[in-house]
């Protein structure tokens, strides 16, 4: 918008000087003639991506450059029309035209001895109004362009910040829901380890007065207080369970059992659970025997040297698929179902009853190896 603005003032104060010169249809051509060029040039410099001085580096350039001495030839042709020169002056600074710039200064020179004095100097001072004025706009545009240089990198910063913040945070609370899994599971061991053997050896204790002492009234009182002991011995061993069963990290299950592949170099474990603080216990346990019955299979009895094992939570289900590929050559082909797991089989028999507990649904295909596909609805 600052170059278009430049070039109608320019173009402006040139019609003073072409009035004072010109008249009829020499005047009205060089009018004309001075708007097309305008015209022209400023669809040839104007640059996507800024405003900059152009470099000579395509054909608009070119046609550009080429016109601009073109011009200033028919101005010495006719030294009349020199009063236009600042126009093409504005344009051969904003393209570097260094050859159209010393024939404008030729064509003012040229147009001393037809004008009187005062209307050469407006014209030179046009001219050098031109001048400033290009490389005033080149140097707002420069500015404007750092501006937002500056301002696009400030936004991606910031966005890179933001994620790595995010990132921090997850891994935090990943942290903290680790650690709160390890504190579980040494509550519940150091109960059972001292709290539930002190309460068992009570209990034994209990039993053995109750031998010794069979007559009233302590043989009631000793009954009472082995009751009282077996139902604290229960609530003990309930929460232990639960907070055993809390302190399951599935993620880390399903690492520790494809160690049996890792040895091998056959595997690729691919776990995306955002929830498994809130996953039920059932479905915790259903994945990781599924997961441990397919990936025995694999160990015992595949060859095979590729196998996909993704466990992804969805929102309205929990997704497994565990892949056991048949690769020949870099072909896969037709795998036949492996003994432990075949129609019959022991491990599918365990599979399906777990899936069909949590009213899931089981697939397994082997067109392309082995596949066995589950899906968990999310209640």
């Amino acid at each position: 918008m600052g170059r278009i603005i430049d070039k109608i003032l320019i173009f402006l104060l040139t019609l003073i000087s072409i009035f004072q010169v010109l008249s009829g249809m020499t005047r009205l051509t060089v009018i004309y003639l001075s708007l097309a060029v305008i015209a022209v040039n400023y669809y040839l410099l104007t640059e996507n991506r800024s405003d900059f001085a152009v470099k000579l580096t395509g054909v608009k350039e070119h046609v550009s450059f080429i016109l601009e001495i073109l011009c200033m030839l028919v101005i010495i042709i006719f030294p009349e029309a020199a009063v236009t020169v600042p126009n093409v002056i504005y344009d051969s600074m904003k393209s570097r035209n260094y050859i159209a710039l010393g024939m404008g200064i030729i064509n003012l020179i040229l147009l001393y001895p037809n004008v009187n004095i005062y209307l050469f100097l407006f014209t030179v001072l046009i001219s050098l109004l031109a001048i400033y004025l290009c490389i005033n706009s080149e140097h707002t545009a420069v500015l404007a362009y750092n501006f937002h240089r500056l301002r696009d990198d400030s936004s991606e910063k910031s966005e890179r910040l933001l994620s790595q913040n995010l990132s921090l945070e997850k891994a935090k609370d990943n942290e903290i829901y680790t650690a709160q899994l390890s504190e579980r599971n040494r509550i519940a061991r150091e109960i059972h380890d001292n709290v539930g053997h002190i309460l068992s050896r009570a209990l034994l204790q209990t039993g053995a007065m109750l031998a010794i002492h069979k007559e009233e009234p302590v043989s009631a009182e000793l009954a009472d207080l082995r009751s009282t002991l077996d139902t604290a011995m229960n609530n003990i061993r309930s929460s232990v369970h639960d907070l055993h069963d809390e302190s399951i990290d599935l993620k880390a299950g399903i690492n520790q059992m494809t160690e049996l592949l890792r040895n091998s170099g056959r595997f690729n474990v691919h776990v995306e659970i955002d929830t498994e603080h809130d996953m039920p216990r059932d479905i915790k346990y259903a994945i990781l025997g599924i997961t441990k019955e397919c990936i025995t299979n694999i160990h015992k009895h595949s060859r095979n040297p590729e196998v996909d094992i993704k466990i992804i939570e969805h929102p309205s289900m929990y997704q497994i698929v565990i892949h056991d590929y048949d690769t020949q050559s870099g072909t896969h082909t037709e795998k036949p179902a492996s003994p432990e797991i075949s129609s019959n089989g022991i491990g599918l028999s365990n599979i399906r009853s777990r899936v069909d507990s949590l009213g899931g649904k089981l697939s397994i295909t082997t067109d392309d190896g082995f596949r066995v596909f589950v899906t968990i609805p999310i209640n």
